[in-house]
């Protein structure tokens, strides 16, 4: 029987460990380190287009009702045209800017509403997420193979948007709207900031579905 009991004793203590792991991976943190959630064995990586804010398209376009231009504070917005266009949406960072700013899509400020962005017609896409940040919810949208917009925020304290598209192992792969002539991929470690918050959409099932 004393077998039985150091048994039961060691299921009962990896019960506890399983259930303690699963908590600290679903729940929300803010800030949350850049690496870390599952382990991905096999790298998984989605298809997202690289948009860069300083395109010389656009990077002269104002951002909103402000001084700002797109290519100088145009992280968000370029983020969030790359997650339409790879829903399938007819769209880039210029021409997003543009409808946000005559429907309502910026804060006197020119922060982005992030809703609105989802606007763009043919609607394909619903705002689905904006809050803290977590592992889960980064490994379950790459697994479904959906984006995920992160928010990171500087020493400085200047934030700056991403765009996650895959991961390896615990390293998220970024397309980084500010790098217009810097590699296609990076890791999000590599940015030397905690992920502060997140942000995604999700194709609508009329459009195709996620």
């Amino acid at each position: 029987m004393r077998w039985l009991r150091a048994t039961i004793v060691v299921l009962f203590a990896a019960a506890v460990a399983a259930a303690a792991w699963v908590y600290a991976w679903t729940r929300t943190q803010s800030p949350l380190e850049p690496r870390g959630g599952l382990w991905f064995p096999r790298t998984v990586l989605n298809d997202v287009p690289h948009f860069a804010q300083d395109d010389p398209a656009w990077t002269g376009d104002k951002l909103a009702a402000t001084p700002g231009t797109l290519g100088a504070e145009g992280c968000a917005v370029t983020s969030a045209a790359m997650v339409l266009a790879s829903y399938g949406a007819d769209t880039d960072p210029g021409r997003l800017n543009k409808f946000l700013q005559g429907n309502g899509g910026y804060t006197p400020e020119g922060w982005i509403y992030w809703e609105k962005a989802a606007e763009w017609p043919p609607v394909i896409a619903r705002h689905a997420y904006e809050a803290e940040a977590s592992h889960f919810l980064m490994d379950w949208n790459l697994l479904r193979g959906n984006p995920v917009i992160v928010r990171l925020r500087f020493p400085n304290g200047i934030t700056h948007f991403v765009v996650v598209v895959g991961k390896s192992g615990s390293e998220y792969l970024v397309r980084d709207p500010g790098s217009w002539h810097g590699r296609g991929l990076y890791y999000l470690s590599e940015f030397g900031s905690p992920v502060e918050a997140l942000r995604f959409y999700e194709k609508l099932p009329a459009a195709g579905g996620v």
